[in-house]
């Protein structure tokens, strides 16, 4: 079990008053006062109020990845157990019991209140398979795992047992490929089943939220309910099935996929979807559950904006340079020479901004992707990588432009990056190359301070790019935005749409069993 660092709004004092400060670079001038807008530090330094959720409750949350681990995907799990707490509902955290994720960023434990219990279970996956194995073999020759961790053995011995560690977990996972089971991290559902089992019977939780991807988490969440009764919610951050990828999944994948969809839409007490047009896809094509579908957005959490901008060397936008930044994953239809290509285009026949115009890339790209443009990236261009989330707000802040990619396709249309909700929270001006009717396109086209063009159309994207640019140079670009509108995304916001969707499927449950008010009284199953 590991606990959190930190209560939540905890931080520096100092960094409110930061905030003031550094608002004062981030912005030219005061924003409109009309139709509710007010300027960006005023905005940021009072968050909206929620109500006082009446009810109080135990929640069991299942995120098979969690911080430590970093990426996008952590940052809804993180922040409804930094949150829900204050809606009324603790919350206990189940997840993966190994370190093996492409990105880390401790600095997200910070979020966790200290007394917030996270369970980390080892499954059979072989992550922790390869771990196991590692340590028996330490202790055969005479080193005790714990002391490789404790640092009481030479570095010598140390890249020797990972070497083992990396080798057999290689290994490993090729034999769950051969075997038709990916990566084999569904091997974590039996024995995480049985660990929250085994916790319910000693301190009863009156429901349980599941969110994927991975999507096998809720085959956790839905064995716990049939064996315990507690109610269920299932949050979908994604499709289950996607076609991201620029090839179709196989037949046989996506017939899976469909039937777990169903297995999920017929078993969850409640399904919770990240975006509109999602819920609505899943409540056309099973209309018993509509009442049961609802969509809580991703968000942004002010504190950590406070906390990323350093009132010391706050970000300052040069109208002497114009810089665009990409953060996030590139893979399949994401594609950097949607970007790249449209960019060069614009700049090959404007000499005088040669110099003047950069692309920062932060994240991760594909193989296929990271070998091409590794060997044929223009100067402009900077492959800085993956970096941690108070890196990327920093590189945003300090941005003339970000810039969100959603490819047109299925997937695309029925999910809004994450990202781009924190991207509105900051004063900086949103290219969206999104798909013109997506749910993106209208949240950033109601917030302000945004340019939409089709990814997929190059000479959209590259007029869109030079009016930025100009505009920019000539101190024109907009990055103010109805702060008002943007209020809805605020992660307290979303934390208090989860605490309703618990009161209600508990209420709901109460009523089927005849049980009262079992969450108020604080009755377990």
């Amino acid at each position: 079990m590991v606990r959190g660092r930190r209560a939540p709004g905890r931080r520096r004092n100092s960094h409110m008053t930061a905030a003031f400060r550094v608002s004062m670079r981030l912005t030219d001038g005061p924003a409109s006062h009309g139709d509710g807008v007010v300027t960006w530090w005023q905005w940021l330094s009072h968050p909206p109020r929620t109500s006082r959720q009446s009810a109080r409750g135990r929640v069991l949350l299942i995120s098979y990845q969690f911080p430590p681990a970093g990426g996008s995907g952590v940052q809804r799990p993180a922040k409804l157990a930094k949150y829900l707490p204050a809606c009324g509902w603790s919350v206990e955290v189940l997840a993966a019991g190994h370190d093996r994720f492409p990105w880390t960023d401790v600095s997200l434990l910070d979020d966790l209140a200290p007394h917030t219990a996270v369970h980390r279970i080892a499954g059979y996956e072989p992550a922790c398979l390869a771990r196991r194995m590692a340590s028996v073999w330490s202790s055969i020759a005479g080193t005790d795992a714990r002391a490789v961790e404790g640092g009481e053995i030479g570095r010598q011995g140390c890249r020797s047992i990972r070497r083992i560690d990396d080798g057999l977990y290689w290994r490993l996972t090729k034999w769950t490929g051969r075997l038709g089971m990916g990566n084999g991290e569904s091997l974590w559902i039996g024995p995480a089943t049985r660990a929250a089992i085994r916790r319910h019977r000693e301190s009863p939780f009156h429901a349980v939220i599941s969110t994927g991807p991975p999507h096998f988490v809720h085959r956790v969440a839905m064995r716990i309910a049939q064996t315990t009764g507690l109610p269920w919610l299932a949050d979908l951050r994604d499709p289950l099935v996607s076609d991201f990828d620029r090839e179709a999944p196989p037949a046989r994948h996506l017939a899976h996929m469909l039937a777990f969809e169903r297995t999920i839409l017929q078993h969850a007490t409640m399904v919770v979807t990240t975006s509109p047009s999602f819920a609505c896809d899943l409540r056309d094509r099973y209309p018993h559950r509509a009442d049961d579908i609802r969509a809580i957005l991703n968000g942004f959490d002010r504190e950590d904006i406070i906390e990323a901008v350093d009132a010391g060397q706050p970000p300052a936008k040069s109208q002497a340079e114009c810089t665009f930044v990409a953060a996030g994953a590139f893979y399949g239809r994401r594609e950097l020479r949607r970007i790249i290509e449209p960019l060069e285009a614009v700049l090959s026949g404007r000499r005088h901004w040669w110099g003047r115009v950069r692309l920062v890339v932060a994240g991760t790209l594909d193989v296929g992707q990271r070998r091409y443009w590794e060997r044929n990236k223009p100067d402009w261009v900077d492959l800085v990588g993956y970096v941690d989330h108070a890196a990327a707000i920093r590189l945003a802040a300090a941005a003339a432009c970000s810039i969100v990619v959603v490819p047109a396709c299925g997937h695309g249309h029925l999910s809004i990056p994450g990202k781009t909700l924190e991207l509105l929270a900051i004063p900086t001006h949103i290219l969206a190359l999104v798909p013109p009717d997506s749910d993106t396109a209208r949240i950033v086209i109601r917030a302000g301070g945004a340019t939409v063009a089709a990814l997929e159309n190059e000479h959209a994207v590259a007029t869109a790019m030079r009016q930025i640019i100009e505009s920019h140079f000539a101190g024109r670009l907009a990055g103010q935005r109805n702060w008002r509108r943007v209020d809805a995304f605020d992660r307290r916001v979303v934390a208090a749409r989860f605490a309703d969707g618990l009161t209600s499927i508990c209420g709901q449950r109460a009523a089927d069993t005849g049980g009262g008010a079992a969450v108020r009284n604080g009755a377990g199953t």
